[in-house]
């Protein structure tokens, strides 16, 4: 479990878009961190704390089953608007318990990437592809490249899976290193009055 390993952006977003609805333990389960570190990042944020009571029993009554029967297919964040008494977390076991399982939604663009949820879990489509190009899951390290810089476009043959960041890095600053070379060939010209960069 990272104990002083800083968030990644990816992280800071899933903070933004659930610490209302998920108790700081929950949250922290799912990132694979400490309740501690998340409840700090969570106040230098300045985002206020969920006042939904997270420890006290909770019962289920036959509307609220009801509730939840008719909308599991939403995501889960949905149904806990219509269930605001439960956390996101019971609203997720509770579903599972029942065996309403949803399929997966409409991907939907987020920090310039497509994702969607799952079982109530985000998940990123271009990370997924990449999985299933190269037969296993991603490091926490590892970084997925688009090779043509359109991070929509999750083809497999768009996609390099970098070992980490550095490495990631130096992809790009091949393709910099290449543009060079075709700037001195006469392939990529220099507009001096846009300030901009083109081939002809």
């Amino acid at each position: 479990m990272p104990q002083n390993k800083r968030f990644t952006v990816d992280e800071i977003d899933f903070i933004k878009n659930n610490y209302s609805l998920m108790s700081v333990e929950a949250l922290a389960r799912q990132l694979d961190r400490t309740p501690k570190g998340v409840r700090g990042k969570i106040e230098r944020l300045g985002l206020k704390l969920s006042e939904i009571p997270r420890n006290i029993p909770y019962s289920w009554s036959t509307e609220d089953l009801q509730i939840l029967k008719n909308n599991y297919t939403l995501p889960d964040y949905k149904i806990n608007e219509l269930l605001p008494k439960f956390s996101l977390a019971q609203i997720t076991r509770k579903r599972l318990e029942l065996g309403l399982r949803k399929h997966t939604y409409e991907p939907y663009i987020q920090s310039s990437y497509y994702q969607t949820f799952r079982d109530g879990k985000r998940v990123w489509i271009h990370k997924e592809v990449a999985e299933q190009k190269i037969g296993r899951k991603l490091s926490e390290c590892e970084v997925v490249h688009h090779v043509n810089g359109v991070k929509l476009d999750n083809n497999p043959n768009n996609l390099f899976v970098c070992s980490d960041k550095q490495h990631h890095g130096l992809v790009h600053n091949s393709l910099a290193q290449t543009a060079f070379e075709l700037v001195k060939q006469g392939v990529i010209k220099f507009n001096h009055s846009t300030g901009k960069y083109y081939s002809e």
